[in-house]
């Protein structure tokens, strides 16, 4: 076979591409690096995307937690509104808004009862000869004697039991849960609220005006002689959760554990000196701007002594009943769960503390601190089974 031989020499066949390689070669180096800076430019922008995308998450559960505040507020100015319509009238008319307004007020009962009997279990009427008033007790369908446990629920400032039975419906777990309610109504002040007096003081009007403590034993006892119940519970609200506390430290016989929200007590402690401890769950809003979660000391308090206290806040109130059990409410306390009550704050803003150890046998001091809850949280079925899981395991 012939050999054939280049006549052009391998240098000069290198010397003619090399110049069409070299610029290749350019133009690769020069597409990955606008690759490589195109990359860059997209993943900064992905990155500010991200950050505008976070923002906004942010400012619209500010936006949500603004609007819920506002529609609370708004409620409550409504409630207000409507109940000073009659207390406070205005114009030609007052007369007429003020005897309607006490026709519905009076109501209570009628719409207490109905609530009762709609719910199921009996339905049995308290007459009260002192105060002329009427209270409705609701019982379960199954009821053991000695047993089947007594929970007084205590309505707020300005409430009444109806009123108090449509916010915290506990007659409707009457037959589930096993357990007697009673539903009583503080009496009037002067300025036509209804209220209860949680202190030692009475009759000189205003929320010293009537001795409750003394109402409320009765209305058990009377209640005691239509059945033969168990153990006694309290659950108040504001006000009610004022009295429920009040309850608990004059030793009403046979109570054996208070549930109190939004209320505490009073800067001096002495109505609950010699008192027999109870176990006890105090509920409060860190947002509550009615009764402040951390107290309030904008009052003067004729029982403090001319201190500058009105009312203790929640911290002190477990306190409080912790060293009557004996055992002690550490400040640095770590909750030991923290739940979803409150369907007007977002994500699992109650927090729940108790002492594991150290109390007397029985006794049970918790917190539920709902950060973020107001004075009228807006609680549902979770709260309602939840504060009677606590109280009946008592």
């Amino acid at each position: 076979m012939k050999k054939i031989e280049s006549k052009v020499p391998i240098r000069t066949v290198v010397s003619r591409y090399m110049p069409a390689v070299a610029v290749c070669a350019m133009a690769m180096i020069g597409l990955v690096a606008c690759a490589d800076e195109r990359v860059i430019e997209l993943e900064a922008t992905v990155e500010t995307v991200e950050r505008s995308i976070d923002a906004l998450s942010a400012v619209n559960r500010d936006l949500k937690t603004e609007n819920a505040e506002l529609r609370k507020r708004l409620e409550t100015m409504d409630a207000m509104l409507e109940q000073r319509k009659g207390i406070d009238p205005k114009g030609d008319t007052g007369q007429t808004d003020k005897a309607q307004w006490l026709k519905k007020e009076g109501e209570h009962i009628d719409r207490t009862a109905r609530l009762a009997e709609e719910a199921g279990g009996v339905v049995h009427y308290i007459e009260h000869a002192g105060r002329g008033d009427t209270t409705v007790l609701l019982t379960p369908e199954d009821f053991l004697d000695g047993e089947t446990p007594l929970i007084v629920s205590l309505h707020g400032f300005g409430g009444n039991s109806a009123d108090h039975a449509e916010y915290f419906p506990l007659h409707k777990r009457v037959n589930s849960h096993g357990f007697t309610l009673l539903m009583p109504t503080g009496s009037r002040n002067a300025e036509g609220y209804r209220f209860w007096n949680p202190t030692d003081e009475c009759c000189q009007g205003g929320k010293s005006g009537e001795d409750d403590v003394a109402y409320l034993t009765e209305l058990v006892a009377n209640a005691s002689e239509i059945r033969d119940f168990g153990p006694i519970f309290f659950f108040g609200y504001s006000n009610g959760g004022f009295m429920a506390h009040h309850m608990a430290c004059k030793g009403l016989p046979g109570l054996r554990a208070v549930v109190s929200l939004a209320g505490t007590s009073y800067v001096d402690e002495a109505s609950c000196e010699g008192s027999s401890p109870v176990s006890v769950l105090h509920i409060h809003g860190t947002d509550d701007g009615v009764i402040k979660f951390e107290g309030d000391a904008t009052e003067a308090d004729s029982r403090a002594d001319g201190e500058s206290a009105f009312y203790v806040g929640a911290q002190e109130m477990v306190a409080r009943w912790s060293r009557m059990a004996g055992c002690e409410w550490p400040e640095d306390l770590e909750p030991y769960a923290m739940v979803d009550l409150d369907s007007w704050v977002d994500g699992l803003e109650t927090n729940l503390y108790r002492l594991e150890s150290g109390c007397a046998d029985g006794l049970s001091i918790e917190l539920w601190e709902g950060v973020g809850s107001s004075h009228s949280p807006g609680y549902g079925e979770a709260f309602i089974d939840a504060v009677l899981d606590w109280l009946l395991a008592q």
